[in-house]
């Protein structure tokens, strides 16, 4: 097997610039990475491109999308956001929204089912620059939340006699523990029609499934909201004292992923994020062998990429995703099992597989391993 002065002198000029990394389950694997895209189209899900999960901020262009085909064209000269149940319900047009102070989030957004054994990959993420009035400034805005102790979110993305607007519900202790906003930019830049304008739910920390895009209501309870998509369609089973229980999928877990792998040098630069859980991402493993060991990534943290600007305090960083890389010199052509798990402030380390004692789709932990193969590399010729 050739040591590392052998392949440093082997000709890199023979080897490509990037190699793809294959997920070793789902849809991918079963059907190959285009049908697999095709697909998760049908279903109205389109992932990030991989190289972009090895950014800090992924780029408005080509933004994960995952909705219901339906993306409303909404006036803004007419548009309102109703806030109904509340001490002193009001509806707010854009201008009002817009001179609200307003607060800035760096907030993944992920699917609730991004990486499961059906889909097998792990675009459904991003992470993005989020500004707008704070949930909060809306309750006081409104005398505060009177009685309502939930809320329920409901957009315009209707489908006329088959579908009324998505909706979607959270307490109003989740909202305040995310530290919600209802967002008017991404990235800098107004919402686009894509990703909800005039305006959006962002809730950080809890799964995108809550984010609702065109926000025009949102309704005080007095109790938990119980639609569809909370009751039946984002859920999973739970083992509490022998007995399965349907439980809401809610808070994001402990991950990471290999984004990218791309040549350096004589070896490979393996590079992808980490996020999750509730405490900053520490440091970050990986896994060259299938898990027989593990070596530490460089990571840098959020706080570590904005630390000149001065509009994000900590609180605004709250489960943003860190960016790792790593140098790869493989022993050799083969293929490869690779993997990486996250660990926190607190030393959880990310698991190899999901909890026994949980079954569905949704907040799929595991590590997300990926196969890659490596070519041989030709000597170079001698001289004539």
């Amino acid at each position: 097997m050739p040591d590392s002065l052998s392949l440093a002198s082997t000709d890199l000029a023979a080897a490509p610039e990037s190699l793809e990394l294959r997920p070793v389950d789902g849809l991918p694997r079963w059907l190959g990475g285009r049908l697999a895209r095709f697909f998760l189209r049908l279903v109205s899900m389109e992932e990030n491109d991989a190289a972009h999960l090895a950014r800090m901020v992924t780029p408005t262009a080509g933004y994960f999308r995952r909705d219901r085909h339906v993306h409303p064209e909404v006036d803004p000269t007419t548009y309102r956001l109703n806030l109904t149940g509340l001490a002193d319900p009001r509806s707010l047009d854009l201008a009002e929204l817009q001179a609200l102070p307003r607060e800035t989030r760096v907030c993944v957004q992920e699917c609730a089912g991004n990486g499961n054994h059906i889909m097998g990959s792990a675009g459904l993420c991003g992470q993005a620059l989020w500004s707008g009035p704070s949930f909060e400034s809306l309750l006081e805005r409104c005398g505060g939340p009177g009685d309502s102790t939930h809320f329920a979110f409901h957009g315009q993305d209707t489908l006329g006699v088959l579908k009324r607007g998505y909706h979607y519900g959270l307490s109003l202790a989740e909202l305040r523990k995310a530290r919600a906003i209802v967002a008017l930019t991404m990235n800098g830049e107004p919402l686009s029609r894509r990703h909800g304008f005039p305006a959006r739910l962002i809730v950080p920390q809890i799964y995108s499934m809550s984010h609702v895009k065109w926000l025009c209501h949102v309704e005080g309870k007095t109790r938990p909201h119980m639609g569809i998509h909370n009751r039946l369609v984002f859920t999973n089973k739970e083992l509490h004292a022998g007995k399965w229980v349907r439980v809401q999928a809610r808070w994001i877990g402990l991950k990471s992923v290999i984004a990218h792998c791309t040549r350096e040098g004589s070896g490979w630069l393996l590079t992808g994020c980490a996020w999750g859980g509730e405490r900053p991402i520490a440091s970050v493993e990986l896994s060259c062998d299938g898990g027989l060991s593990w070596q530490p990534a460089h990571l840098q943290t959020p706080a570590e990429f904005f630390r000149e600007r001065g509009d994000l305090p900590a609180p605004a960083l709250a489960g943003a995703w860190g960016v790792f890389t790593f140098h790869w010199l493989p022993p050799g052509p083969g293929t490869y099992k690779l993997g990486c798990r996250a660990i926190d402030s607190d030393g959880n380390i990310q698991q190899l597989d999901n909890d026994p004692k949980v079954h569905g789709h949704f907040n799929q932990t595991r590590v997300k391993w990926r196969s890659v193969t490596v070519p041989e590399r030709r000597l170079p010729p001698g001289p004539a």
